[in-house]
């Protein structure tokens, strides 16, 4: 056992000259011009960085003779101590031409953590209740602060990384890898004293897909609600906290949570006149039939502007057949003069691909039998090309139901075509009624009419 140990010390003695060797390149004096500069302090952190390492790799060291020394009657051990740990993370940055080697240190660090369990958990929580973080994200090399946010300025919220984003959410991976009742408690507690809908979503994603899709829902909704209504601007945010709410909407989506609808509604349209997304999303996903009340609401209002009236009819029409609200809407869509074809296009295309239940794709034969019946019923003028292709489309729904073949091809070749000339022709419309020679009454002309 002895010489087990013994042949330890030469790794370790490389090491601590490799770490001896790199700090040493770093001593010598930045002219003061470049005082300031990002690459001076980058380098400045990364020698505070190796000397760090260079103490843990001296203090291990030290650790390995005592336990030679005594025999081998204590367990050997390599792990660095958890506030070391800390302490390096927190001074961690990866950099463009260092990416490998720095993610293999930032995942030795990681797992480090994780093989110490519940040693771990308590600095852990230390370090999260201070509420600071550090981001992981790789910088270009002489990128500044302002080029570093500009680069993530269209971020979307996504919960999907190659490797943790950022501290905070590195130490809820460990957290949920140790698994133990310490650990869960930590996840807990932060999910009612985070301020950042980003660390709630990511830390009921870690809990749900530890102990099942209904864990620590009352707590999480509860934080996401507080949040949505009454938001919380966080100090030195970066892109995950710009868009907060989108994440916010996520841990609704997760838990299927239907009782934010009406308070959704109220902040659905802003002053503008533009719908929110994130919150017609969360309709479709989550509120399903009984978010529809809002859908229609906004669309009959005269609030909404045109280019996002094409997003609400594509919604509501998708609950035609199945809801007698979305039918009439459906109805006053393709037969009123104040809707564009890029509306009725899109209510069309819902109306054939969904009946807004995601678990079953399609459209069940109920619903398209209810919806052919209400195709049937709409009355067209014999120059309207909306009535001939509401006939292509009847033909088309009626070989679904029926199970009869039909050439899918030149239906669609034929419906585009058709298309394509109510497109030319609103397109003619929209330019004579610019020159004042035709009346605001065509198809190609909505009328929406902002509130007062």
């Amino acid at each position: 056992m002895k010489e087990k140990q013994t042949q330890r010390l030469p790794l370790w003695t490389a090491t601590l000259a490799l770490a001896v060797l790199a700090a040493g390149c770093g001593e010598a004096p930045a002219p003061k011009s470049a005082a300031k500069s990002p690459r001076v302090e980058q380098l400045k952190r990364q020698l505070a960085s190796l000397q760090k390492r260079y103490d843990n790799s001296e203090a291990q060291l030290a650790l390995l003779k005592q336990q030679r020394d005594n025999d081998g009657s204590e367990p050997i051990t390599s792990y660095m101590a958890v506030p070391d740990i800390l302490d390096e993370m927190l001074e961690f940055r990866i950099g463009t031409k260092s990416r490998r080697a720095d993610t293999r240190r930032l995942n030795y660090l990681l797992e480090s953590l994780i093989r110490q369990g519940d040693v771990a958990v308590p600095h852990i929580r230390e370090f999260l209740e201070k509420m600071e973080d550090v981001d992981y994200a790789i910088r270009r090399e002489g990128e500044d602060d302002e080029e570093y946010a500009k680069r993530y300025r269209n971020f979307r919220a996504t919960l999907s990384f190659s490797q943790p984003p950022t501290m905070r959410i590195a130490m809820v991976d460990v957290l949920a890898e140790i698994r133990t009742s310490a650990a869960e408690a930590v996840l807990a507690e932060l999910l009612q004293t985070t301020a950042r809908g980003f660390e709630i979503a990511y830390t009921a994603r870690a809990l749900r897909t530890w102990l099942g899709d209904d864990a620590y829902s009352t707590e999480a909704l509860a934080a996401a609600h507080e949040l949505l209504t009454d938001p919380v601007e966080a100090s030195g945010g970066n892109h995950f906290d710009r868009v907060s709410s989108n994440y916010l909407f996520m841990v609704l989506d997760m838990y299927n949570d239907q009782t934010f609808v009406q308070t959704a509604q109220r902040m659905f349209i802003n002053e503008d006149g533009r719908i929110d997304r994130t919150i017609l999303n969360y309709f479709d996903n989550t509120g399903r039939e009984q978010a529809l009340d809002a859908v229609v609401q906004a669309f009959r209002s005269g609030r909404v502007h045109e280019s996002d009236m094409d997003n609400l009819a594509s919604m509501a029409a998708k609950y035609v057949g199945k809801n007698p609200q979305a039918d009439q809407l459906f109805r006053d869509i393709l037969t009123g003069s104040q809707y564009n074809l890029e509306i009725k296009r899109d209510a069309i295309e819902s109306f054939t691909n969904s009946d807004g239940d995601r678990s079953t794709p399609g459209v069940p034969k109920d619903v398209l039998q209810a919806r052919l019946n209400l195709l049937n019923s709409i009355q067209f003028d014999e120059s309207d090309l909306m009535g001939k292709g509401m006939e292509l489309l009847a033909m088309q729904m009626e070989a679904k139901i029926t199970g009869e073949r039909i050439d899918e091809r030149k239906m669609r070749d034929s419906a585009r075509r058709l298309f394509g000339e109510m497109e030319k022709r609103s397109k003619n419309a929209e330019t004579l009624n610019r020159f004042g020679n035709r009346p605001n009454t065509l198809n190609a002309q909505p009328t929406i009419v902002p509130a007062p």
